[in-house]
């Protein structure tokens, strides 16, 4: 099987972030302090995600660098302000459309939850 990044689809790569970062949270709730290994999803939407932001050549600097910075910075940010251009065929996004409460607490959005729940129709 060979992997073809012009594939990529941004659909995708936010269900399986919302997976994950729903799946990161319920363990933060458990009680862990860092949840690892990080659960399936939330890898492969980050390297999706990492993979995306170089082929449209955003600075390395602006690209996230690991998980748990992508979980402080990125999930909290309004998707609109991602330094990508998103394609969603099925969704408009708002001004403050994020996957993460901007709250201490960072529990995923009702978005997230209902990102998450097309992860079976992929």
């Amino acid at each position: 099987m060979t992997y073809d990044p012009t594939k990529l689809d941004d659909l995708e790569m936010l269900v399986l972030l919302s997976r994950g970062l729903i799946s990161y949270s319920d363990r933060v709730v458990a009680g862990e302090q860092e949840p690892f290994p990080y659960p399936d999803t939330l890898i492969r939407g980050f390297n999706q995600l990492c993979l995306i932001c170089a082929l449209q050549g955003v600075d390395r600097a602006k690209r996230p660098s690991s998980i748990p910075e992508f979980v402080k910075t990125w999930g909290g940010r309004p998707l609109l302000e991602w330094p990508l251009k998103l394609e969603i065929s099925i969704y408009t996004l708002s001004a403050d459309d994020q996957l993460i409460e901007p709250t201490l607490d960072g529990k995923p959005t009702q978005l997230c939850q209902e990102l998450a729940k097309l992860l079976n129709r992929l």
